[in-house]
């Protein structure tokens, strides 16, 4: 077996390093030098990884830490991020009540890209903090990660984050499919995003992303469909954690946005199950409301934040309606400029350990395809205090306004199989 000087070496000169050469890395990660770590990513970044390097550290991943037996009908989805992007919470308890079992391990958001634990995180009581054991038995639940699943990722990814290797395609790959391996599926479904507001920002480097998790997860035993989407505007109508719970309620009453609606039944589909009845006929937000109760929020809350949302969830007390200089049809809405102005009024972080106001938020008034006139709102902010008018100027600036009639398009770019 190779020392990790000798790794680090191969890796340097661009050899193809062995399973045996991960597995020595991901078993010894806590005894193994920061700096050495720093200098095997970087060797990655620069020479990068096959696909068979990929999955070998994939697996090795997994292996290092705890996981759940697979199982037939135990399906979950992972995204890679955007703005407005609160399907999960939507398409966890839909899938239950078309019988899957949904283990969901989710992230926190970081910059302009909101997370679905902060997001579940605005209802007074729910515990994203199950443990592994609280995880075996529980038929649907959205957690965050356990120290004990994949614990190489999480200090893997720590030195990415300052040693610039985070964009690197295999290492992005093992960070992902190791952690939904342990989760034991049958089956995953990824929404790989590009667009300004996505973390993979041209096509071409997101179709490279998912095919390389499709392949990777597919050699772990699960079968994978990605969906490249796109992710140049935001998502939906509802902005902010508090306010991305709304919508999402209002999906499990089978009466959310059409995009949102368009990505949730696309992303069950491509798990074989159609949910479009169980959001009609109130199952799924039946199974909404038992996940909630499950993860800790009392049964008199829940009622509540399903009937008058507001009551229950934060929302910071003053508004700001942000009007169109123009009139005619809206063409794009920055979801970029919109994600980060919405960071920095406190609705997102600006370092890891940073704390966020679940209360901030926005709601479109008026979206893509629909006519606005000069001097009518089109986005309205909750904030705790007037914007400042740099704020106001770059959302003023983050729509565009066509003097022809405007259709909007599918968000679906390409589905990849294995």
């Amino acid at each position: 077996m190779n020392t990790m000087p000798e790794i680090l070496a191969l890796k340097r000169d661009g050899k193809e390093l062995v399973a045996e050469d991960f597995q020595y890395i991901c078993k010894n990660i806590d005894a193994i030098p920061r700096e050495q770590l720093g200098a095997f990513l970087m060797a990655c970044q620069i020479n990068g990884l096959s696909p068979e390097e990929t999955s070998n550290l994939t697996s090795s991943m997994l292996a290092a830490g705890q996981s759940m037996q697979i199982e037939p009908g135990r399906v979950d989805k992972h995204s890679t991020g955007g703005v407005g992007d609160k399907m999960s919470i939507i398409l966890a308890p839909a899938l239950r009540a078309a019988g899957a079992t949904v283990p969901m391990l989710a992230g926190r958001g970081l910059a302009h890209t909101g997370g679905t634990i902060d997001k579940l995180e605005a209802i007074p009581g729910f515990n994203t903090g199950l443990t592994m054991e609280e995880m075996k038995r529980n038929p649907c639940f959205i957690s965050r990660q356990t120290d004990d699943i994949a614990p190489a990722d999480r200090i893997l990814y720590a030195i990415r984050d300052i040693t610039a290797t985070v964009p690197q395609i295999g290492l992005i790959t093992a960070s992902i499919i190791s952690k939904k391996a342990a989760e034991g599926l049958e089956k995953l479904v990824l929404d790989v995003k590009c667009g300004k507001a996505a973390f993979m920002q041209t096509r071409s480097n997101a179709i490279e992303l998912a095919n390389s998790m499709v392949l990777t997860g597919s050699a772990l035993g699960m079968q994978v469909t990605a969906q490249v989407t796109e992710m140049d505007n935001p998502i939906g109508t509802m902005y902010g954690n508090s306010h991305e719970i709304v919508e999402s309620i209002d999906c499990l009453k089978g009466d959310g946005p059409i995009d949102t609606m368009e990505l949730v039944l696309a992303q069950a589909d491509s798990l074989g199950y159609d949910i479009r009845s169980h959001l009609s006929d109130g199952s799924a937000l039946h199974e909404f409301k038992q996940m909630c109760v499950r993860q800790g929020v009392k049964s008199d809350v829940i009622e509540s934040l399903i009937e008058k949302p507001w009551s229950v969830l934060p929302k910071a007390d003053f508004s700001v309606e942000i009007v169109a200089q123009s009139s005619g049809w809206i063409s794009q809405i920055d979801a970029l400029t919109i994600g980060q102005v919405l960071c920095n009024l406190g609705a997102g972080r600006t370092g890891v350990a940073a704390s966020i106001d679940h209360g901030i938020g926005a709601e479109l008034i008026k979206g893509i395809g629909e006519k606005i006139e000069s001097g009518e709102p089109w986005i309205r902010f909750d904030v705790n205090s007037n914007m400042d008018k740099e704020s106001v100027q770059r959302i003023q600036n983050a729509i565009q306004i066509s003097s022809t009639k405007v259709h909007k398009e599918s968000r679906i770019i390409q589905i990849i199989t294995n």
